[in-house]
């Protein structure tokens, strides 16, 4: 099979592209990335790592594709989690933790989040879960009754929040769309609607139709705010919206500063699903660190049974 074949491929090295485009310059502001915008793989920079290494959120998102091959199971989950956090399962080929989200680190350690509205870190996890919600249940979130309780679990092993379980629906219907064949755009929209009409009456959706309203002045003002999951959602949605391929979408969510890699990962795998393998530059995946054994664990998990197979 070939990698333009392979959809999954798409998504995820998508985002572990984008994680490691923003990866150097996380915690700039869009006024010095004005001054020095991102447009290609960096060396060094914040965490002085060469280029092509990525942070905890293609970490994280590995070790849901590789527990998610095996079925949906928490506590496999939460040891693949583990494994990335203390035996550095999942991670570059130095194996740096460069950061970690409050709210996973206290998963990790076995503690209840105090604050798991106020990271994504349920959103961060959520790409690999859309495919394999589609796989199950079929491209919508909402009609198989038994796809919600999955994605609500899932979020819910680090972040129990109203906020990350909105964010990270939005973000897994779209990438159920993206599989069933929707336009990217089509699909952003759909899926944002779908979700706030399901939640209707959830007051942290009230939150979340703001999205609905981006413009760049409200994205900017979001990328420079707490990174709660509706700013870091639409900080990529409007990245998504205002772009029309790969490159530029994720440059779009790097330049905005701050926190880059989370940026560039969420913006980066939706992009890679909706625009396709061969829209990603190539010396970027030459640069991508351990991109052979991200495409191998891909294979393996559509070999699995538990994700969309495309041979």
């Amino acid at each position: 099979m070939a990698l333009t074949d392979s959809r999954l491929t798409h998504g995820i090295i998508g985002a572990a592209i984008g994680d490691a485009l923003g990866l150097p310059v996380q915690g700039q502001t869009a006024a010095e990335l004005a001054l020095d915008p991102v447009t290609n793989m960096r060396s060094y920079g914040t965490y002085a790592l060469p280029a092509g290494v990525y942070s905890d959120e293609t970490g994280l998102s590995q070790a849901s594709l590789a527990a998610l091959a095996t079925g949906f199971d928490p506590e496999i989950l939460m040891a693949a989690y583990r494994d990335w956090a203390k035996a550095t399962a999942y991670a570059p080929v130095n194996g740096p933790k460069t950061d970690i989200w409050p709210s996973v680190a206290a998963a990790v350690a076995g503690r209840t989040p105090s604050a798991p509205d106020a990271d994504p870190g349920g959103l961060i996890r959520t790409l690999p879960l859309g495919y394999y919600l589609f796989h199950h249940y079929g491209p919508d979130l909402y009609a198989d009754p038994a796809a919600l309780p999955v994605l609500t679990a899932f979020v819910a092993l680090t972040n129990p929040g109203p906020a990350n379980q909105l964010a990270s629906a939005i973000y897994a219907q779209s990438v159920m769309r993206l599989l069933a064949g929707d336009p990217l755009q089509d699909a952003l929209k759909q899926s944002l609607a779908s979700v706030l009409a399901h939640n209707e009456a959830v007051p942290a959706a009230l939150d979340f139709r703001m999205l609905t309203l981006l413009d760049a002045p409200t994205a900017a003002t979001m990328a420079e705010a707490a990174p709660t999951p509706r700013n870091v959602l639409g900080v990529v949605l409007y990245a998504l919206q205002s772009t029309t391929d790969y490159a530029s979408a994720t440059l779009a969510a790097v330049n905005a500063g701050h926190f880059t890699d989370t940026f560039g990962a969420l913006t980066g795998g939706l992009a890679g699903l909706g625009y396709g393998y061969l829209s990603i530059p190539h010396h970027w995946c030459l640069l991508l660190t351990k991109y052979g054994e991200i495409v191998a664990r891909v294979r393996t998990a559509e070999r699995s049974g538990n994700f969309p197979r495309y041979d």
